[in-house]
């Protein structure tokens, strides 16, 4: 996506429309985070009181006779069960509904800062942490554990319930292993479904995958651009650097180590200048690429060809259209800059 910068006009509009996307989206999140808090609330009070019904039913003085009573707890049991298995499935939609809302802000912010923080005032701001890490991961304790484990609950007094005779003459030894055997694997199985259903989610809703950088520097007059061979050499191909986004890094930050691991070369940042799609292996590439300008240089293990080239020249070698885009792009924005 490319941002206006051309007009004043443009640019406080994109601001704004930034900034009411950004509410929007908090908004919207805390929405779905407190829907989900009422929805498990309601769960709980459920299981609750049908808990203190069957416990006073057991325990009355003219309850039914031993098979009705257990009829009755296994028939209870199963019912809150399913309901929990319902509840469990609309948290963790929830939980994606509020990472895609995570998300979506982190655009918003991370489009804020490329184009309106020129101060570099917002760099360290992570409210909800670096998204490409930790930051839609889930610690322990939260709502859908809180459910896998009633759930877990109920499905150990169900066995019980089963294994419990109906004359009432119980051995409190079987009861007690089935009980823990079944609570522990229902915990262990409902742990590991939820944990791939957020691997999953965090996997669909991750949309960058590298950042690079279009490196320049002035010498004897000339401007020339930085390009590089692939790892696995094949003659007379050039790229642009680029390397897999690291979720404790910024954009910017992938884009600037890449470069210096990838050629020697230590860069600053100057600007984004767009995005690259391609596919490989049947997979989606995305790529952020950021004008880099040259600053030093260093010892670089990776053997790999690197050399400056003119643009001209740096654009007959690319030969993939996206990367001559975004050359093209760099060159726009280079000479924009160099004119003010």
């Amino acid at each position: 996506m490319q941002l206006p910068t051309d007009s004043q006009q443009s640019r406080a509009a994109v601001k704004e429309f930034l900034l009411a996307e950004y509410r929007n989206f908090s908004e919207s999140l805390w929405k779905n985070e407190q829907t989900g808090e009422t929805r498990v609330n309601w769960f709980i009070g459920i299981v609750t009181a049908a808990s203190a019904g069957l416990i006073g039913l057991a325990s009355a003085e003219h309850r039914p006779d031993g098979k009705s009573v257990r009829l009755i707890f296994v028939a209870a049991l199963f019912a809150l069960f399913v309901f929990g298995l319902i509840t469990l499935l609309r948290i963790m939609k929830r939980n994606e509904v509020t990472d895609g809302y995570k998300r979506d802000s982190d655009r918003v912010r991370r489009l804020f800062k490329d184009y309106f923080d020129d101060e570099k005032l917002l760099r360290q701001y992570h409210p909800f942490g670096r998204l490409g890490g930790r930051g839609l991961t889930r610690k322990l304790g939260g709502l859908a554990h809180t459910v896998l484990a009633i759930n877990s609950l109920l499905l150990a007094g169900l066995a019980a319930a089963l294994v419990y005779p109906s004359n009432g003459a119980a051995e409190l030894r079987s009861i007690y292993a089935a009980g823990i055997g079944v609570f522990a694997a229902a915990l262990v199985a409902q742990s590991v479904w939820v944990w791939l259903a957020e691997k999953s989610a965090k996997k669909r809703l991750a949309t960058l995958t590298h950042a690079g950088g279009i490196v320049y520097r002035l010498k004897d007059g000339q401007v020339e651009y930085l390009l590089v061979g692939p790892k696995q050499e094949v003659a007379d191909e050039w790229l642009l650097p680029k390397g897999h986004i690291d979720g404790s890094e910024e954009h910017w930050e992938t884009a600037l180590r890449e470069v210096r691991e990838e050629t020697g070369v230590v860069g600053r940042p100057v600007l984004q200048l767009g995005i690259d799609e391609y596919a490989v292996a049947n997979e989606m590439v995305t790529v952020k690429f950021y004008l880099v300008e040259f600053c030093s240089e260093v010892e670089c293990n990776e053997p790999r060809r690197i050399k400056w080239f003119p643009f001209q020249e740096a654009m007959n070698l690319l030969q993939f259209p996206g990367s001559q885009r975004l050359l093209r792009i760099a060159e726009q924005k280079r000479q924009s800059l160099s004119r003010k």
